[in-house]
C-alpha cells in the first residue's frame, strides 16, 4: 500500500527544488512530477546528481523542458535530447532530466516502475496547489537500513542501467542481498541467445552502456559509460 512522505521531508524536499521547478511544478498541477534520485539524496542527505520529471506525454515534457530552458540563461545552457529523456544542463546548476520514454499520468504508475524501493517516491502538486507526495511501502525502511530491493518492474527497461545503479549504490555504503542482485542480472541478459553472434559477456556490457548520461562535463551531460572509439585494443574508457 503506498504511502506518503513525512510532512517535514516533503517540506525539505520541495525546499531543495529550484524556483524555477516549484514554479513549474505549480503552473501543472497533478501533470508533472519530480520522482526517484532526488527526493532519495535529499532526505538520505546524500549529493544529489539530478532532477528527474516524468508525465504524460513526450510533447508535454518536452514543453516543460523548453519552459525552463526559456527563463535560464542561454549562454549558460545546452539541451541534450536522447530516446530517453530531454537533459538541460546550466552552468552551476543541477542537471534536469524530463524523462520521455515512458509516460505517467498518476504518481502510482510511477512509483511502481522504479527499480529499486528506495526510489520509490514522487512529489507533485495537488489540484488545490499545494505539494504532495507518494512513497512505496517500504521506501522508508529500506532507505533506513540502506537496503537495496529489485522490484523488477514490469516494463520496458534497459535492465543494464539497473546494475550500474547497484554499483553506484554500493560505493554510498548500501548492501543488497543475493535475491536481488540475482534478479537484476537475470534481467540483464535474459533476452540473449545462446549459440548466437554475440557472447553473455558482451552482451551483458552493451546492455550496461545503455544508461541515461548523468555527469555534467564542459556543460554538457555525458554518458560515463559510453564506448570509445580510437582507444587501443583492450581499453575503454
Amino acid at each position: 500500500m503506498h504511502k506518503q512522505l513525512e510532512k517535514a521531508d516533503l517540506e525539505l524536499v520541495v525546499r531543495r527544488l529550484p524556483k524555477d521547478v516549484r514554479t513549474l511544478m505549480l503552473a501543472n498541477r497533478g501533470d508533472l512530477f519530480v520522482g526517484g534520485g532526488f527526493i532519495r539524496a535529499v532526505i538520505a542527505n546524500e549529493d544529489v546528481s539530478d532532477i528527474d520529471f516524468f508525465g504524460r506525454s513526450h510533447a508535454f515534457l518536452s514543453g516543460c523542458a523548453t519552459t525552463v530552458e526559456g527563463q535560464r540563461d542561454k549562454d549558460h545552457t545546452r539541451v541534450l535530447r536522447t530516446k530517453n529523456a530531454i537533459t538541460l544542463a546550466t552552468e552551476n546548476r543541477l542537471p534536469l532530466q524530463f524523462i520521455t520514454r515512458w509516460r505517467y499520468e498518476t504518481p502510482e504508475a510511477i512509483v511502481d516502475e522504479f527499480d529499486f524501493t528506495i526510489c520509490q517516491a514522487v512529489v507533485y502538486v495537488r489540484a488545490d496547489g499545494l505539494f504532495t507526495s507518494l512513497v512505496g511501502p517500504t521506501f522508508y525502511s529500506d532507505l533506513a537500513a540502506k537496503r537495496l530491493v529489485y522490484t523488477s518492474p514490469a516494463r520496458d527497461e534497459e535492465a543494464g542501467g539497473s546494475l550500474m545503479r547497484v554499483i553506484k549504490y554500493v560505493k554510498r555504503g548500501y548492501r543488497i542481498q543475493a535475491g536481488s542482485l540475482g534478479a537484476v542480472t537475470a534481467r540483464v541478459v535474459e533476452k540473449w541467445e545462446p549459440g548466437g553472434r554475440v557472447s553473455m559477456a558482451d552482451y551483458a556490457v552493451a546492455r550496461m552502456q545503455e544508461v541515461d548520461p548523468l555527469m555534467i562535463i564542459d556543460g554538457m551531460p555525458v554518458d560515463d559509460h559510453e564506448t570509445v572509439n580510437g582507444l587501443p585494443d583492450g581499453e575503454s574508457a
